[in-house]
C-alpha cells in the first residue's frame, strides 16, 4: 500500500458560492468548475490551495448524501482523500487490518481536470471510502488517479 499524499479535503457547505468566495479571500484559492452529481443530489467545486483541493459540496435537494450530512452534523469536514498508487492493494491491505469500506468494490468516475503539472486530463479515476467507524470516526477516501496524472 503506497499512500502518496492528501489530495483533497471534502467540505459540506450550504452555499457553494459563499464558501468558494471565503477560500478565495482567505487563501487565494484557484477555483474550478461546478460539477453536478444528480445521483447524490449535490454539486461541487474544487478550490485548490497549495497542493490540496478543497472539494466544496452543496446539496441540490432536501435529502441526499450532503443534505443529510448537514442536517445531522452541520457544515464542515466531510472526508479526507488520499492519492494511492494501487487502489486494489490499498483496500486489500486495509481489510487485513479490519478496515471496512462503504462499498465492496471501487467506484469509477470521469475526471475532467488539471493536474499539478498544469495538464488537462479527461480519464477515469477509481475511488472508495472507508467506513468512518473503522478509522477514528473519519470518512477517508482513497483515489487512484489515471496513469500519467501528476498528483503532487
Amino acid at each position: 500500500m503506497d499512500i502518496q499524499r492528501i489530495t483533497e479535503i471534502g467540505v459540506a457547505v450550504r452555499d457553494l458560492n459563499q464558501a468558494t468566495q471565503l477560500l478565495v479571500t482567505l487563501f487565494s484559492a484557484t477555483v474550478g468548475d461546478v460539477t453536478e452529481v444528480a445521483d447524490y443530489a449535490m454539486r461541487y467545486r474544487m478550490c485548490r490551495v497549495g497542493k490540496i483541493d478543497f472539494e466544496l459540496m452543496e446539496p441540490t435537494a432536501d435529502s441526499g448524501i450532503i443534505a443529510d450530512f448537514i442536517k445531522k452534523r452541520g457544515e464542515g469536514l466531510h472526508h479526507i482523500a488520499f492519492a494511492v498508487d494501487d487502489l486494489a492493494d490499498t483496500m486489500s491491505t486495509l481489510r487485513k487490518k479490519a478496515v471496512r469500506f462503504v462499498g465492496d468494490a471501487p467506484m469509477r468516475q470521469q475526471l475532467n481536470g488539471v493536474d499539478y503539472a498544469g495538464r488537462a486530463f479527461s480519464d477515469d479515476i477509481q475511488f472508495t471510502f472507508s467506513h468512518p467507524a473503522s478509522i477514528l470516526g473519519i470518512l477517508f477516501e482513497f483515489i487512484q488517479y489515471p496513469k500519467g496524472y501528476q498528483s503532487t
